[in-house]
């Protein structure tokens, strides 16, 4: 049975409720653009505002998502090309491919929250869609989803090691 932290329980709630904004967020777009469309059909009224915020939220969406997806197991892998070769040729995929998921995580953290910086500094503005909301905002859950996907993947690297310690007689 593996053991829990503190931390690591702490963790997981942080990823309960990063799911359960996402998932707010989702009936949030349902209801906005379904209102949105009803209004523009019945009574020939748009609100402006709906596209981009939506827009926005698939961004957040996607962050706020990506952890807790990768807790439980869900991101979509295709072992079949894999499953053709030896083990040990297997096995180096799977190796290959936590690399290039930790230095992607990495990569998005620290450059996504230099490109948030640059425009949190510069009171940067999207003229083009919601020209009152700082542009930083959007870009915000970048970084910190990214953030949050690489720590959750160094948990489980964490937990593989274990497991297999205990393994060993």
């Amino acid at each position: 049975m593996e053991k829990r932290t503190k931390a690591g329980v702490l963790f997981d709630r942080l990823l309960n409720l990063c799911i359960g904004l996402a998932c707010l967020i989702v009936v949030f777009q349902v209801v906005s653009v379904s209102l949105d469309v009803i209004c523009r059909e019945f009574f020939g009224v748009s609100f402006q505002w709906i596209t981009p915020v939506n827009e926005w939220g698939l961004i957040y969406l996607t962050f706020l998502g990506v952890a807790w997806l990768q807790r439980e197991k869900g991101h979509v892998g295709d072992d079949s090309v894999a499953a053709c070769f030896p083990a040990w040729i297997s096995a180096t995929f799977r190796v290959v491919g936590v690399v290039l998921g930790l230095c992607s995580c990495l990569l998005l953290t620290v450059y996504g929250s230099y490109v948030t910086w640059q425009r949190y500094a510069t009171n940067a503005y999207d003229y083009f869609k919601l020209d009152s909301v700082p542009i930083y905002i959007a870009y915000l859950i970048i970084p910190l989803g990214s953030l949050l996907w690489l720590i959750q993947i160094i948990r489980e690297i964490v937990a593989e090691h274990g497991r297999k310690r205990e393994e060993q007689p």
